[in-house]
């Protein structure tokens, strides 16, 4: 059993920190957390959500997403689109500063323990954003393009992979609520055989797309919400292809298989080594 309350590495056999326990600020942390609640229960109640986003794949709470995306049946590099009245909510959650802080946090994370990772995502955000000027980001200070506010009041997921994330990727995911971490909340990383205590107001980073991951349930007076930021694989491929989809650029699915393994190869070497940010903090 695992804790992650505690800033702490995930290493694979070359030293690579694989996945982060990111744990939590000290200073009016727990504040953020309550202050949390009462903005994604406020944002519940007012966004007017439909059947998909209250029941879906990954579980049985009302999820949003918001930000800047490609795939899953987009045409072109946008926003997420929202009915007016549900974008002028998810627009005001942005600009909250207990949001802002979280967020910036998990950025944080990121700068501080995939410094490659981290440019990489921020010079592509940063590309996108120049060629095509009508986007919007999420956050100025965040290099992830998109964020999901994971709205309870029993956010527990099945098991599940983010399949449309970059692969090598970072997944930022914040726990929040009341409820008790020793008995319920818990992260799991199936394919790692690992059980995370998950506090409220931690945060873990995890490559979503090919790790499987769920929750435990937390007890039915108990309330657990989390927010998530997240850069879709597709904004990467569009940017490799010219900023046009790859059927556009003249690439075929045959190339792009071909080209897997060297991707794959690539995008691991951005990852850190424990031992190249110990020796670099010595």
């Amino acid at each position: 059993m695992c804790d992650s309350s505690q800033c702490r590495p995930v290493l694979d056999r070359q030293d690579r920190i694989f996945a982060m326990l990111g744990g939590r600020p000290r200073r009016s942390w727990d504040a953020v957390n309550t202050s949390m609640q009462h903005i994604l229960e406020q944002c519940r109640t007012a966004y007017s959500a439909k059947p998909e986003q209250v029941s879906h794949r990954r579980g049985e709470f009302t999820a949003v997403s918001v930000g800047v995306s490609y795939g899953g049946g987009q045409k072109q590099v946008s926003n997420l689109c929202h009915p007016a009245s549900n974008l002028n909510i998810l627009s005001s959650m942005l600009l909250q500063e207990p949001v802002r802080r979280i967020a910036n946090f998990g950025n944080s994370l990121v700068r501080l323990f995939a410094p490659r990772m981290h440019g990489h995502y921020g010079s592509t955000l940063d590309a996108l954003c120049a060629r095509h000027p009508h986007l919007a980001r999420n956050f100025p200070k965040s290099v992830f393009s998109c964020a999901t506010f994971n709205l309870g009041p029993h956010t527990v997921t099945r098991v599940h992979t983010d399949h449309l994330n970059l692969p090598y990727g970072w997944c930022s995911i914040t726990a929040l609520g009341n409820f008790d971490k020793t008995q319920g909340g818990h992260l799991v990383l199936w394919d790692l055989r690992m059980i995370i205590e998950f506090p409220a107001g931690s945060t873990i980073l995890i490559p979503s797309a090919i790790l499987r991951h769920s929750n435990i349930p937390v007890a039915p007076h108990e309330r657990r919400y989390s927010f998530t930021q997240f850069t879709p694989g597709g904004l990467f491929r569009w940017v490799a292809c010219g900023f046009q989809s790859s059927k556009a650029a003249g690439v075929t699915a045959k190339e792009l298989n071909h080209a897997g393994p060297g991707r794959w190869e690539q995008g691991i070497g951005m990852l850190s080594t424990w031992t190249e940010l110990t020796r670099s903090s010595n």
